[in-house]
């Protein structure tokens, strides 16, 4: 889910800053108020069978974790969280079990290692137990219920971005109701209390410390339990680094990374991608344009500049759309709009419902003063505005959702083996959030893979990424290190188009 910045005034930003101090140390501090009796149950693990998607059935185990919905009330209602067991096959013992943490928020680790990027938990394993997580709230964890109310956009209308806004705000306030009618506890879906099942599931495995394995969100929250109980981990790695006060993404990396993909669009015969990109957001500056989407069964929609700026500030992040991303822009500079409206219409659709525990943890991790005034500082320069974070962080607005303070967001420093794993085409959590953080690891080794965006190309372009984790995980020595996947292929026909008759 995307995010965007709302300027505030200097004098609100300090009240907030002031009052945020104030109560961020009883934040913390609550979330790690665990009484000593409220010890979890041991993990009854029982036989079954993960399916992966092209790789057979895998013998595995799963266990419910049994939690306290707050933390802080350990006596209070309970959360049945679902766990994973890949027993190692190999190894010398010494490996803590890996805990898994899927992206999201709201990704399931257990669905993650079904799919494609199963040939590296099946590395990780020879070393080590895995345990595939599925957050509180997400997955197989019993999520709270959709919410029946979404944001309609009318297809006839180009998005306009105060519009769209307050619609999707809208929106989330019903939901926000609708939950809390339901008996949800809201506040039970931060990060901090994440965390705190993190430690409840090394408690219940009755070890000294685990190891964690995040991927995007997945690192946010690896972060925050090395803050809060870093004395049970061993090892961690981070993939797609998301640091404690990067929830709200920089607006001028986008246009950076475009810069950075301009030369590789060279080789398939596009000479000028930050050019068309211009061109094609200063077209629909001036006039509204329609094109028909081939895979939404010729729906016509009118496409205005917000549409486009939100669709390639997000269409930059990842593997599949960089691919189609210039084809896109020439078409619609020649005219065709349609391949446009094919994407639009997915983007459109992301904002028409949000999930409780993904909006709840969103706006809990929320952004320093400094953080939120540098986003503003950058979307005045950016070519798409603030487009990247759209509609966060106002969509939080008037909601009454936990916000967990700017001691949460504050600098981290720790000695615990950390691995940062980047791709230099990564539009979500770019190397810059890891270069960041690297000075406050003692023991901390950064792996940058040249080529990779936030996709699979990241785990499994290079065998030599999965070898890097294994090794690190299992304690042997692992420097800093650069790789290189292939780069992007672009689209060059329509027929390689999503929605296209050839695809």
């Amino acid at each position: 889910m995307t995010r965007s910045a709302r300027m505030l005034s200097h004098r609100v930003l300090s009240r907030r800053s002031a009052v945020a101090a104030t109560l961020a140390a009883l934040c913390l501090a609550v979330a790690t108020a665990i009484p000593a009796q409220a010890r979890p149950v041991a993990l009854a693990f029982e036989p079954y069978t993960l399916q992966t998607k092209a790789h057979g059935a895998i013998p595995a185990e799963i266990a419910v974790l049994d939690v306290p919905r707050r933390h802080s009330e350990p006596e209070g209602p309970r959360l049945h969280l679902k766990v994973v067991r890949l027993r190692a096959t190999a190894g010398d013992g010494r490996a803590a079990p890996v805990v898994y943490l899927a992206g999201g928020p709201g990704g399931s680790g257990i669905d993650t290692a079904r799919g494609p990027r199963w040939p590296v938990f099946d590395q990780v394993r020879r070393e080590a137990d895995v345990l595939l997580l599925d957050q509180r709230g997400a997955g197989l964890s019993e999520p709270p219920p959709e919410c029946p109310h979404e944001t309609r956009f009318d297809d006839a209308q180009p998005l306009q971005r105060d519009t769209a806004l307050a619609a999707v705000q809208a929106t989330a306030a019903k939901c926000v109701a609708f939950w809390r009618q339901a008996g949800v506890d809201l506040g039970a879906y931060t990060t901090a209390e994440s965390a705190g099942d993190l430690d409840d599931l090394r408690r219940a495995l009755d070890v000294p410390k685990i190891s964690l394995w995040g991927m995007s969100y997945g690192t946010h929250l690896a972060l925050a339990t090395l803050r809060l109980h870093g004395e049970g981990l061993q090892r961690v790695v981070l993939m797609g680094t998301e640091g404690p006060d990067d929830t709200l993404k920089l607006p001028l990396s986008s246009d950076a990374l475009l810069q950075e993909l301009a030369p590789l669009a060279r080789k398939d015969g596009f000479d000028d991608l930050a050019g068309s990109a211009k061109r094609v957001l200063q077209a629909l500056r001036e006039q509204p344009r329609q094109g028909r989407s081939r895979m939404h069964d010729g729906r016509q929609v009118t496409i205005g500049e917000f549409d486009a700026q939100i669709l390639i500030a997000n269409a930059l992040g990842q593997r599949h759309t960089q691919q189609w991303l210039p084809l896109v822009l020439r078409e619609a500079e020649r005219g065709n709009y349609d391949p446009l409206a094919d994407l639009v219409l997915i983007v459109r659709a992301q904002f028409a419902q949000f999930p409780a525990m993904g909006l709840a943890m969103d706006v809990a991790s929320g952004q320093s003063p400094q953080r939120l005034a540098r986003v503003a500082a950058q979307s005045r320069e950016s070519l798409f505005g603030d487009a990247l974070n759209f509609p966060f962080p106002a969509i939080g607005n008037g909601l009454g959702l936990a916000d967990l303070g700017d001691a949460f967001r504050g600098p981290l420093r720790s000695d615990v083996p950390v691995l940062f794993i980047s791709g230099s085409l990564d539009g979500r959590t770019p190397p810059a959030n890891a270069d960041a953080l690297r000075p406050g690891f003692s023991n901390g080794r950064s792996l940058l893979v040249r080529n990779a965006s936030h996709h699979h190309e990241l785990w499994t372009g290079n065998p030599a990424i999965a070898r890097n984790i294994v090794d690190f995980l299992a304690g042997r020595t692992v420097n800093d290190a650069v790789l290189d996947v292939p780069p992007p292929v672009f689209a060059t026909r329509n027929s390689d188009l999503l929605g296209s008759g050839g695809r």
